[in-house]
């Protein structure tokens, strides 16, 4: 760190070039959480998303509005109880950081399916955005709020082959849990 004054009148031993690059790593790991969201959600891992939200964070998604450790259990649960499997795409992301807070807006495509007494199998394809508060505690970033707005949805019959198309081993396929191929690489 140079000793020369900050500019912006913060610490002396800060520079604009310090900050500068605090922000863009803290850009960085905001952006690595919002994809372990989609990890955590699609595999339903509730370790993995407990790990992320603080433990006075604050969830409202329509699914389940409250705590985030409790968004964890309830979210994995939905997951497991109604879905066949889900498969979450981050898209535009915006993160405004300042010191140890920041903000996003991350845009999301989802996709869901399901097997329904009336429709038999049916996908749901949505898409919105997440409204995020972050914060830093310690020197790690969690979510602290997450709000998620629906911008479109629809339902339909599938016409998706679950089984991973011809010739593909049952081994290779998405699959909820630890026995999705990721979690091998963690072993």
């Amino acid at each position: 760190m140079s000793d020369r004054p900050d500019p912006s009148g913060g610490d002396p031993h800060s520079t604009a070039t310090d900050k500068a690059i605090d922000a863009v790593l803290s850009r960085q790991q905001i952006a690595d959480l919002t994809m372990a969201y989609c990890r955590g959600v699609d595999r339903a891992d509730e370790a993995l998303l407990k790990s992320i939200f603080h433990d006075d964070s604050v969830v409202v998604s329509g699914a389940f509005n409250g705590n985030g450790q409790q968004f964890a259990t309830e979210i994995c649960g939905i997951v497991r109880a109604v879905f066949d499997q889900t498969f979450h795409s981050i898209a535009n992301q915006w993160i405004e950081v300042t010191g140890d807070t920041a903000v996003g807006e991350t845009y999301v495509i989802a996709v869901s399916s399901m097997t329904d007494l009336e429709m038999g199998k049916s996908e749901m394809l949505s898409g919105g955005r997440y409204l995020d508060r972050f914060s830093r505690r310690e020197g790690v970033w969690k979510f602290a709020a997450r709000t998620f707005v629906s911008d479109w949805s629809r339902v339909d019959k599938t016409s998706c082959d679950m089984n991973g198309g011809p010739g593909a081993s049952s081994d290779l396929q998405g699959k909820q849990g630890p026995d999705d191929p990721v979690y091998a690489m963690w072993n």
